[in-house]
């Protein structure tokens, strides 16, 4: 974390602050917007990767109300806790409603949840990287045209966390994160490093004053072990942090 008189380093990407609740879901739900007709117009579809929590809710439900190609959309998650479909700590339940994915324009083929319910949650990863490589194609990069992230207050972005090991892995596009009751973490699926890496935008979101010491971790230099979140220098495209004041430090 920043020490007193440390020189705040600057995050990779652009840094975009809120006034608002209300200003923050807008600016980050038209990024979404943008992305996907961008993507529609010049590959015929647009491929979104959706994080859980309960900051991205707003933004979503911004976008919920948009005009958007909404049959041209295939939609994905980052991560996934190891729930049902339909409880209310599954991501997977929650961006669904925010978004009204069950619109008629939407065929069920285009959302594509992680099967946290699983009994092996190994398998189940697996099952979403064969999802990935074959609606990507097994030749081409897995590259999301838009991909939502939080950072956490330890650090942690999507469902890779501190002193897990996950950040590191490079040989899969999606991997299960075992419980660790010691550290209050139940267990996971999640998207890795490369995959996000990949992205051509990835929308960084993130609010209140909590978040400002993790924040300035991700974007110093360090390890990715100790701060996942840091990993976000290594992206391949654009990068958009879309915070609020607190956030950014001006509050």
């Amino acid at each position: 974390m920043s020490g007193g008189g440390a020189k705040i380093p600057a995050p990779k990407g652009e840094l975009v602050v809120a006034a608002t609740k209300e200003e923050h879901a807008a600016l980050s739900g038209e990024l979404l917007a943008q992305a996907i007709w961008t993507a529609v117009r010049e590959r015929g579809i647009a491929r979104v990767a959706l994080s859980g929590g309960t900051t991205p809710a707003e933004a979503y439900r911004y976008v919920s109300a948009l005009s958007l190609p909404w049959d041209r959309i295939e939609w994905f998650w980052v991560d996934e806790r190891a729930v049902p479909k339909d409880s209310p700590r599954s991501n997977f339940a929650a961006a669904y409603a925010d978004l009204n994915l069950g619109r008629p324009e939407i065929s069920p083929s285009m959302v594509f949840r992680m099967e946290g319910e699983a009994s092996s949650l190994h398998v189940a990863a697996d099952h979403y990287d064969h999802t990935l490589r074959e609606r990507f194609g097994i030749a081409s990069a897995i590259a999301f045209d838009v991909m939502t992230l939080g950072v956490g207050d330890d650090g942690h972005t999507a469902s890779l966390f501190p002193g897990v090991g996950a950040v590191g892995m490079n040989d899969r596009l999606v991997t299960s994160v075992e419980a660790q009751p010691e550290k209050k973490l139940e267990a996971r699926i999640t998207l890795t490093a490369p995959v996000i890496c990949e992205a051509r935008l990835l929308v960084v979101m993130a609010r209140g004053a909590a978040k400002r010491g993790a924040l300035v971790s991700a974007w110093s230099t360090g390890s990715e072990e100790e701060i996942p979140a840091r990993l976000i220098q290594r992206a391949k495209s654009r990068v958009v942090w879309v915070l609020d004041r607190e956030a950014a430090g001006q509050g």
